[in-house]
């Protein structure tokens, strides 16, 4: 149910950004490691764009790599996994740094 939340967020700033403009692509960024799902966000998509200068955007989603630090030797890499070890030390002691979220790359307006 974040997703309603998230996509209102996501379609707030658009329309703010936007200004008087229609929106016309909408782009977004997805953490290899979001909860996010594209189908929950583009249902509460087509329901909270209706009836404003979004209700014909087209959501673009760009699926990006995680993130992660070594904090025992430093090495900042990204994971094939969820569970990963360091590439250098083979430490499981890792702070992800990014990769978990969805955030607002873009708009295209006209």
């Amino acid at each position: 149910m974040h997703e309603l939340s998230l996509t209102q967020n996501i379609l707030d700033v658009a329309l703010q950004n936007a200004g008087e403009k229609q929106l016309v692509r909408v782009n977004l960024l997805i953490g290899q490691f979001s909860d996010e799902r594209e189908e929950a966000i583009r249902f509460y998509w087509d329901d909270l764009a209706k009836d404003t200068p979004a209700h014909s955007a087209e959501l673009t989603f760009k699926w990006v790599k995680a993130e992660m630090k070594c904090l025992d030797c430093g090495t900042i890499f990204h994971p094939a996994e969820e569970t990963a070890l360091c590439t250098v030390c083979q430490s499981y002691h890792l702070k992800l740094l990014n990769g978990d979220d969805v955030r607002l790359d873009s708009i295209d307006v006209e």
